[in-house]
């Protein structure tokens, strides 16, 4: 039972992490569409807004911007040298990243979004020298908002060349100037986690609460099965106990009988008696001395069982050639418990065939009620008994059966049970080496 137990604590625990994990994996992919669809949500406000910005910002241009280019502090020649202080280029970024602010704001109030923007310069690249003039990791700030982008996600990206011409005879300056400008606008959602956590959340919830309840059941399960296991351990203890205490009354007896002078109430209180030392000596798991059972033994053993099982019918089949293994108490015990099995659960016809040469062979087979497929397993286990109605009414401890397969085992046997359309069917084989 032990073993049976942690078995099913092992299944238990790996079918609940397989739920921890599939219920993760469903939970994190609710997480990523959610995150994906406000992103594309976001991304659709911010493409709005921008969209916005470009008709209102008429003082960014690329003429603007190379004139702002020209207008670097130390009369910086760009295509001399790189452009070494790009946040100081466009001076109307404070006046447009404060119309930004102004038009998220009303985008964004309704949405529940907190969205973050910023378009920049990331590339001004000078075509006539071939050289990039912003500094690496460096860009023109057009527009911003005031919270900062950790993690930007692009709305647009563009890029535009830029030619200019600067002609003075008098300085014999002749100057052609042609840039590859780059640039992009960026958005985030600043509250991103928190908009999917308040969306996902009756999600995690339900899920904890599903593991939270099957682990609960499954603890008061195995609560309960402790507590069974402890009464059935006190059952076997009382009736083992019993079992001790009837070897005192039995041997009274057997000194009692002896002196009787009725042989036929003799004869049938010693196959009592004998009964009650089978039933005892399996509880016990007692192994008597014997003698190896002869053709003679199986004869008499037949013609008492008839005498004292009257109602039934016995077809009986005895081939006897030699025996070299087979004890005759042993053999007494098989076959007592097989047929008073057979009785007791509603036979009235009961056929034996007993085979005894080299492989010895023994076959009990009845018309009573049967043995349910399904219990095949379980009713060579000690004290187990069958749950059904037709048990409740016939007296028995459940060991019959056990007795048989520990005598089976004993000789290295093999026993093998069979339902029919009426009754069922045992089959012993005992091997030579046995």
């Amino acid at each position: 039972m032990n073993r049976n137990r942690n078995i099913t604590i092992i299944i238990f625990s790996f079918s609940l992490l397989v739920l921890i994990v599939l219920q993760g994996y469903y939970i994190y992919n609710s997480y990523r569409l959610e995150e994906k669809e406000l992103n594309r949500k976001a991304k659709a406000i911010a493409e709005k807004i921008q969209e916005k910005m470009e008709d209102s910002q008429t003082e960014v241009s690329e003429d603007r911007l190379v004139e702002d280019f020209q207008k670097l502090k130390k009369e910086i020649v760009i295509q001399k040298e790189e452009i070494t202080h790009p946040e100081k280029l466009y001076h109307s970024q404070a006046f447009y990243s404060r119309k930004l602010q102004e038009l998220l704001k009303k985008s964004v109030d309704s949405s529940g979004f907190r969205i973050a923007m910023k378009n920049e310069i990331y590339s001004v690249f000078d075509e006539v020298q071939k050289k990039e003039l912003l500094p690496e990791k460096h860009s023109i700030i057009l527009y911003q908002t005031l919270e900062e982008l950790k993690r930007p996600m692009v709305v647009y990206e563009g890029k535009w060349t830029s030619r200019q011409t600067n002609k003075d005879p008098q300085l014999k300056l002749d100057e052609k100037n042609s840039y590859l400008v780059k640039s992009r606008s960026t958005f985030q959602v600043l509250n991103l986690q928190f908009l999917i956590l308040k969306k996902i959340i009756p999600l995690v919830v339900i899920s904890l609460l599903i593991v939270i309840l099957i682990i609960i059941l499954f603890r008061n399960s195995i609560r309960n099965l402790n507590r069974q296991e402890k009464k059935i351990i006190q059952l076997h203890t009382t009736i083992d106990s019993i079992a001790h205490e009837l070897n005192t009354p039995i041997t009274t007896l057997k000194f009692s009988i002896a002196r009787s002078s009725d042989p036929e109430s003799k004869a049938l209180l010693e196959r009592q008696i004998r009964r009650l030392e089978n039933i005892v000596s399996s509880i016990h798991a007692y192994d008597a001395d014997d003698i190896l059972i002869t053709k003679k033994d199986l004869n008499d053993y037949f013609a008492e069982v008839k005498k004292q099982y009257m109602g039934i019918v016995f077809n009986t089949e005895l081939d006897f050639s030699e025996n070299k293994h087979l004890y005759a108490y042993d053999f007494r015990q098989i076959m007592d418990n097989l047929i008073d099995n057979s009785v007791k659960y509603g036979a009235n016809e009961i056929d034996v065939f007993v085979m005894m040469n080299k492989t010895m062979e023994i076959e009990v087979s009845d018309n009573g009620i049967g043995i349910p497929e399904e219990e095949h397993k379980n009713i060579f286990e000690k004290y187990y008994r069958i749950s059904r109605e037709e048990n409740n009414h016939t007296n028995g401890l459940g060991i019959g059966l056990f007795l048989i397969r520990r005598i089976v085992d004993k000789y290295k046997g093999h026993i093998a049970i069979a339902s029919k359309k009426k009754g069922v069917s045992f089959k012993i084989i005992i091997p030579d080496e046995a």
